[in-house]
């Protein structure tokens, strides 16, 4: 799926639908969300993470932060409880409006929409921390590659990157066979059919290999200081792994 597929599909649930699109509770859809609870799952979030990293005693400097794929910006502003300055990327320029309508922390906040396959609108060694979560997943891999690459490009030296992925369990289907044939016609046609018959996004998921995330992070001369299981239940086919990696000083 290419990134202008995906742009497409999120600016149309962003102008329709934005909170249920990015927490697709359905009890909550049809603009059911009450904007406080919905940003109040961002601030949880954000808090369980700085627990997490004081758990393994990572060090942040809480300067400038980096959510990549903020939406309207639920994990942005609860990054806004922490950092002195923190800014908002994503590729839906509905998503983008919605986040600036919501914006509680004026000038502390900031909101860039950014539809190609970089971060060549943010300038190298600008941040302290970058944080994703659920969104490399629905980009296909060579686009994981490249925004993973950037993260340690706008990270400042010693900065530090969290970042969640998708990955598969076991081997994947030989290159050219009829299994390969079967899975790609069932992740890249038949899921995003059912997903529009259902109302809901057609984005595809993709995972990408342990090793790739290793060698791009190994490449960037940076190194993992943690890697963490984020399922909340055991999966048949593939699990989510959760980075954490430091850019050298």
């Amino acid at each position: 799926m290419s990134l202008k597929n995906v742009q497409k599909a999120y600016e149309k649930v962003g102008a329709e639908d934005p909170l249920w699109a990015i927490l697709t509770d359905n009890k909550k859809r049809g603009n059911k969300w009450d904007p406080e609870e919905f940003f109040e799952t961002g601030r949880n979030e954000i808090n369980s993470v700085i627990a997490y990293l004081e758990s393994i005693d990572v060090k942040i400097n809480y300067g400038n932060a980096f959510d990549f794929g903020c939406g309207v910006g639920r994990l942005t502003q609860g990054l806004c409880y922490h950092f002195d300055k923190v800014t908002g990327v994503d590729i839906s320029d509905s998503m983008i409006a919605g986040a600036n309508r919501y914006n509680k922390f004026d000038k502390k906040c900031s909101y860039i929409t950014n539809t190609e396959p970089n971060l060549k609108c943010l300038s190298s060694n600008t941040f302290d921390f970058v944080y994703t979560n659920i969104v490399l997943q629905h980009m296909a891999p060579r686009y994981q590659v490249e925004y993973i690459k950037e993260f340690f490009r706008i990270l400042k030296p010693g900065g530090k990157a969290l970042f969640q992925v998708r990955t598969p369990i076991g081997s994947s289907p030989k290159p050219g066979s009829l299994a390969e044939k079967i899975h790609n016609f069932r992740k890249e046609r038949l899921k995003p059919f059912w997903k529009s018959i259902r109302g809901r996004p057609p984005i595809q998921v993709h995972t990408i290999s342990p090793q790739i995330v290793e060698q791009i992070i190994a490449e960037c001369g940076a190194t993992i200081l943690d890697v963490k299981v984020v399922d909340k239940r055991a999966r048949r086919w593939h699990k989510n792994l959760r980075y954490c990696a430091k850019k050298p000083i």
